[in-house]
């Protein structure tokens, strides 16, 4: 979904709010004692509930300040119970994007049952994206959405119901919706559970009602256009409260900084905003840059908040400096020199946002993906899970 050319500001305008730094400390640190304090039995039990014992990691697995093996060691060696297994969706998902590129931004498996004639892939009911359908639970997850960046997956996947198979939008909408906002907007996994509850990347679309919304949320309300039996609910007409739609905008805003000098004698350690890790190459005696890419932001624009919590998080990385280029561009004449050994040797967490970036990578941690050593993406989770689990062949 293209969007208007990333506008320029001082890098001093993207600071971070206190309310996302306090519910979100951008460091290590604090994401290590989050993985410490998470209880997995606890977990399993409350995940489905709002209020449930979830873990709140996802924004820090999102941009690599820690990482799924690591979170394994420390909750769940025996990589067994629920916990694990959600971490494994994770791992799913980037390599159906690692296999399958960017065909996993079209419908995978089929076109989006309930999709309207009239849905775009810019568009989203105006109740939806305001947060005004007069359902609690919906309307809460949308400010939770557009003020705190974090919303629980149950009630995203609430949101992503409604809105391709109750008003019938295009699941692309919702997607970039979620990205813009989302501080762990993953592109795989944000892109892959949108089209599983649509049902253009499972066989099975996901529906959920007022009686769903009510057991989980701990409420109740009665009435709604959701409390109807699941068969009206998909054939009956878009109810009036979703009938108007709006047009998104998400503007994006990059820092205005100087085009980036590179030293050519200096070993090059390039960063991209999945891979924050402070642990990486950390004894090299090397250049570091972290590199934004005006195209990315133009094709999947991110939010203010967002951006500003990843700038934060980037100062994990002692010395890491920050260039707003083209990676193609900036690097490939570089990594030619360096391969000629006329300058020093380029390197980059490999992830499959920046696969087209020139260069080596090193291997982003994984616990469960190394195991699938088939050429092509799974289908399914449960193929998946059934190879690299536990029980794994």
């Amino acid at each position: 979904m293209a969007s208007s050319p990333p506008s320029l500001v001082p890098v001093d305008e993207l600071t971070l709010r206190p309310e996302l730094a306090t519910a979100f400390p951008p460091t290590r640190a604090a994401a290590l004692e989050r993985v410490r304090s998470v209880d997995e039995r606890a977990y399993a039990r409350t995940r489905n509930h709002l209020r449930g014992a979830v873990s709140r990691l996802s924004p820090y697995l999102t941009h690599g300040l820690v990482s799924v093996p690591e979170v394994l060691a420390i909750i769940a060696p025996d990589a067994n119970g629920k916990f694990a297994q959600e971490l494994a969706w994770r791992e799913f998902f980037q390599l159906v994007h690692e296999r399958d590129g960017r065909s996993i931004f079209a419908d995978r498996f089929g076109p989006q049952p309930r999709r309207s004639t009239a849905a775009h892939p810019r568009r989203l009911p105006r109740a939806i994206v305001e947060g005004r359908t007069g359902i609690d639970a919906l309307d809460d997850a949308v400010r939770a959405l557009v003020d705190d960046g974090y919303v629980h997956n149950h009630a995203r996947m609430w949101l992503a119901s409604v809105t391709c198979h109750v008003a019938g939008a295009d699941w692309r909408a919702g997607a970039a919706w979620f990205l813009f906002h989302l501080l762990d907007g993953d592109l795989a996994s944000n892109t892959l559970s949108w089209q599983w509850v649509a049902g253009t990347g499972s066989h099975k679309p996901y529906l959920a009602d007022q009686a769903n919304l009510d057991r989980f949320s701990d409420r109740v309300q009665r009435g709604t256009f959701l409390d109807r039996p699941t068969a009206e609910l998909l054939q009956g007409p878009v109810p009036a409260a979703l009938a108007e739609s709006v047009e998104l905008d998400l503007p994006v805003t990059l820092p205005d900084l100087p085009p980036p000098r590179l030293d050519p004698d200096r070993p090059l350690l390039a960063y991209h905003p999945w891979a924050l890790d402070p642990t990486w190459r950390a004894d090299d005696d090397a250049e570091r840059w972290l590199l934004l890419e005006p195209a990315f932001f133009e094709l999947h624009p991110w939010s203010r908040d967002r951006l500003a919590w990843v700038l934060a998080a980037a100062l994990e990385v002692p010395g890491l400096r920050i260039a707003v280029a083209d990676a193609r561009t900036l690097l490939s004449e570089r990594v030619a020199a360096a391969a000629r050994g006329d300058a020093a040797a380029v390197r980059h967490r490999l992830h499959p946002a920046v696969a087209h970036w020139p260069g080596p990578g090193d291997p982003t941690p994984r616990a469960f993906a190394q195991r699938w050593t088939n050429g092509s993406a799974p289908r399914s989770f449960s193929a998946f899970w059934q190879r690299v689990g536990p029980g794994g062949r």
